[in-house]
């Protein structure tokens, strides 16, 4: 027999989450209000169709999917991106770590293409809403480069936020690195015009709000002006819906990728996850500290399980910056 549990706003959801994946046949064993949560629903399955006629699990396995669905509820999962992973886990015979089980089904559900180590003929724009570390993704992502020995430029379109360029003017001085303003699109194709044999350039770009369309337009024409790729800087710690509609509103206006930043001070990455599924974004990287040297990390299926199930699992603790690398 197979049990899960299903958490919705309402019964009439909560029923229609069990209907949508195991079936009409299953059958309802208990029902739980939760307050400010809906309700809970555990049903339970005598055979599942796609796993032969086998008891379930192994013991260890149960114990490790448990563990998993555990760690993705702390992160605050939504109900059905949680169960789409844990369907997925579901699948497997053995895993040789709660990590790796997760890491399997992370591999299935996103797409991860990390911001190029190398030198690219397209600007890579970082683009987000305010507050959302573009300018230190900006700043990593040039002080990595110039460690490499690569020619870096970096052009702003953040003229109008007090202190905006004064930020990054600090970085680039650091780096020894050049820094253009551009006002317009037309400016910013005439000033990416005189860095064009830059091995690396960055734009960072002015805040957009994500419910007015107007700001969106106008970063869409500031993108058209030059070669280049917007890249969202979505943060940790924020609530899965607010971050699905910054998700969709940023790929409305092009970005394929996302970073996730603010990991140094977020400890529940649900949000950005649940953002970068609704967007059908490609989870490339995580500013993980403050430190510009450090650079941003690159995501893989098990450097995600890594971040989302710390190796000692307590409860409260956040992997290191060391540990997800590695």
């Amino acid at each position: 027999m197979r049990l899960k549990t299903f958490t919705a706003p309402t019964m009439t959801e909560a029923m229609a989450l069990v209907k949508e994946h195991m079936g009409t046949d299953a059958i309802i064993v208990s029902t739980q209000d939760i307050p400010g949560s809906g309700v809970r629903l555990t049903a339970a399955l005598d055979r599942d169709p796609d796993y032969g006629d086998d008891d379930g699990p192994a013991p260890a396995l149960q114990e490790q999917l448990d563990a998993v669905e555990a760690a993705l509820t702390r992160h605050n999962l939504p109900e059905r991106l949680r169960i789409r992973l844990c369907d997925l886990m579901g699948r497997e015979t053995a895993a040789a770590s709660e990590q790796q089980l997760l890491a399997g089904a992370l591999d299935e559900i996103f797409d991860f293409s990390p911001l190029p180590e190398k030198n690219t003929p397209r600007a890579l724009a970082f683009v987000g809403p305010p507050g959302s570390g573009k300018t230190l993704a900006v700043a990593k992502t040039a002080a990595r480069a110039v460690m490499k020995k690569r020619k870096v430029a970096v052009l702003s379109t953040d003229y109008k936020r007090a202190g905006g360029m004064a930020q990054l003017e600090a970085f680039t001085r650091i780096l020894k690195i050049d820094l253009l303003a551009a006002k317009s699109p037309d400016d910013l194709k005439a000033r990416f015009g005189e860095i064009r044999e830059a091995d690396v350039i960055l734009i960072d770009t002015a805040s957009c709000n994500p419910y007015l369309e107007t700001e969106i337009g106008t970063l869409r024409e500031f993108m058209k002006a030059v070669p280049s790729e917007p890249v969202l800087v979505n943060p940790a710690g924020i609530d899965a819906y607010e971050a699905a509609d910054i998700a969709n509103a940023f790929a409305d206006g092009g970005a394929t990728r996302v970073v996730i930043s603010r990991l140094d001070v977020a400890a529940r990455l649900g949000g950005a996850l649940y953002g970068a599924d609704s967007g059908n974004l490609s989870l490339c990287n995580v500013s993980m500290t403050a430190q510009v040297a450090d650079g941003l990390t690159a995501l893989s299926p098990l450097a995600l399980a890594k971040l989302l199930i710390p190796s000692h699992r307590a409860d409260t603790a956040k992997p290191s910056f060391s540990e997800v690398v590695k």
